[in-house]
């Protein structure tokens, strides 16, 4: 009964509220800005509580419900996207998952606007729903907000001014010690210029404050304050080829160098993307092809208090009409233990689609998480997934249109990949995967 229970409630608000996508600068209603996801595949080793467990999963993921509401200068709009996750033998952990969020912009002029972000996560699984994060957990509810503000005066057509206030906070269902260590609030504050100089370089220039305060008491209810400054560089000679490059200290109780430095590639309609990143804690992603280095990202709000070094490579877009490819392989050095053990990760990803049409589309994905040595589980994780599974495309979401006589737009910042996209979806990025 529970597992029908599951299904209606993904699959049955859906077929009601099929909307026609059509081109237009100022949507408004509601809108499904993803397919509804059907996939079933093999856990190896997951963790969870003190055990590592197998089992055959079914996953369905709801349509991101969208309601957008449009005028002249605002734009406002909230989205919702479940998850269900059944378990052949080990039924106790069954789960629905939540994504929610809610964006606005506002433009005053043609110079001032702002804009804002708050994200919702409650997950079962963090270790893989939270994108980009290097931080292993067992299965148990997590559950993240973040939130964001943001002033941009625009000084020329090519500089921007901004202010950033981020704020999240993190908790988890750990054991007293562990939910010391996990359980906090974090706040930060950036300051950012950004200049193209000319259509094939740009700079940027940032300092953040960085605030993280522990929800729990016990031996690691330490404040920590964190101090980021930062240059970073990007050169564009086509539109097929991106490198960025960013430099920067960080200082907290020590100081230390941070930056990053990555090549994306374009070939056909696929991009290729290699970089190193050098960055305090959990803060932090590369981000996607042509965004410029953005303020810092308070994510989930880990204690600032190691420097992580990554080396990454990532793949997405179409090989052919038809066929999608969307990969990832990560492997970092996430500081190190009291004993000065080095904490080792790899997290590979791979997912290959088959579009039979405009609604339906097929797809097979891996996942392979592994960690020589955690302080949040008891032993080494080497976690296996593979997963096979179909989307449909139940209505397309609003098409904005160009209007030629706008000023140009403000430089994006950085994605929250936590939160439903609520946007239209850009061509490298795709925000409705089979596990989100």
């Amino acid at each position: 009964m529970k597992r029908w229970l599951f299904l209606c409630l993904g699959a049955v608000p859906a077929i009601f509220v099929v909307t026609p996508g059509v081109a237009q600068e100022r949507p408004n209603g509601l809108f499904l800005t993803s397919p509804l996801g059907v996939s079933s595949g093999y856990d190896d080793n997951y963790p969870s509580g003190s055990r590592l467990l197998d089992d055959t999963v079914t996953l369905l993921t709801t349509p991101t419900f969208a309601w957008f509401g449009t005028t002249h200068r605002t734009q406002l709009s909230f989205a919702y996207q479940g998850e269900f996750e059944m378990f052949a033998r080990n039924t106790g952990e069954d789960a629905w998952n939540h994504a929610a969020g809610a964006r606005f912009s506002h433009r005053f002029n043609a110079r001032w606007s702002l804009d804002g972000a708050d994200s919702f996560l409650s997950t079962m699984d963090p270790t893989r729903r939270l994108e980009n994060s290097l931080l292993m957990l067992p299965r148990a509810r997590y559950d993240e907000n973040s939130f964001y503000t943001r002033l941009a005066y625009r000084y020329d057509y090519r500089t921007v001014f901004s202010a950033r206030i981020d704020n999240s906070f993190a908790t988890m269902d750990l054991p007293e010690t562990l939910a010391e260590r996990l359980n906090r609030l974090g706040t930060s504050g950036t300051f950012m210029m950004e200049r193209s100089l000319n259509r094939h370089h740009a700079i940027s220039t940032s300092y953040s404050y960085l605030f993280v305060h522990p929800l729990e008491g016990g031996i690691d209810a330490i404040n920590t304050n964190s101090h980021i400054a930062s240059v970073g560089y990007t050169y564009t000679p086509n539109p097929g080829l991106v490198i960025r490059a960013t430099g920067g200290v960080t200082k907290t109780r020590d100081t230390s160098l941070t930056g990053t430095a990555a090549i994306d590639k374009k070939f056909g309609d696929a991009w290729f993307s290699l970089g190193y990143q050098r960055y305090l804690g959990f803060y932090g992603v590369l981000p996607a092809s042509g965004t410029p280095i953005g303020p810092i990202s308070s994510g989930a709000a880990v204690a600032p208090d190691a420097i992580y070094q990554v080396v990454a490579f990532r793949t997405w877009g179409n090989i052919t009409r038809r066929i999608g490819l969307e990969g990832t392989v990560q492997r970092a050095l996430n500081g190190v233990t009291v004993e000065n053990r080095g904490i080792k990760s790899v997290i590979a990803q791979l997912r290959v689609s088959y579009k039979f049409n405009e609604r339906v589309t097929a797809f097979a994905r891996t996942e392979f998480f592994g960690q020589n040595i955690s302080e949040f589980l008891p032993y080494p994780l080497s976690r296996r997934r593979y997963f096979a599974g179909l989307e449909f495309t139940l209505s397309r979401p609003p098409e904005l249109t160009e209007d030629p006589r706008k000023h140009k737009p403000l430089p994006p910042s950085e994605r929250d990949d936590r939160m439903p996209d609520t946007d239209h979806p850009r061509p490298d990025d795709r925000d409705h995967r089979e596990d989100r």
